[in-house]
């Protein structure tokens, strides 16, 4: 069966909590990994997901270590539209929690 890996980063302007996970975290930048695997038996190429996870990793050039959280893929959108519709009502007009990039990686 076939996987694949897509890669984005979000940017969140405010802290922010995900359901079932006690821990508020910090504005700013995170990958979001969605690993995702092939329906077999369709007469169309179709995925399942399988795993969101969250990741914090220290800024560009300096040492430190990368967080990984396993997040519902769910609960993170609710915490994107939140940082959103926050940001909106501060009056500022750039992105918030928006995708800044996406790559798809691989199949195994």
């Amino acid at each position: 069966m076939d996987k694949r890996v897509n890669k984005n980063l979000v940017a969140f302007q405010f802290s922010f909590v995900i359901d079932d996970i006690e821990k508020r975290f910090p504005a700013g930048t995170y990958t979001v990994e969605t690993e995702e695997e092939t329906i077999l038996g369709s007469s169309f190429q179709a995925y399942r997901h399988i795993e969101t996870i969250l990741v914090k990793r220290p800024p560009k050039g300096k040492p430190g270590l990368s967080h990984y959280w396993s997040v519902d893929h769910e609960a993170l959108a609710r915490a994107i539209e939140a940082d959103s519709d926050r940001f909106h009502e501060f009056g500022r007009s750039a992105g918030s929690a928006r995708t800044t990039s996406n790559k798809e990686t691989g199949s195994e």
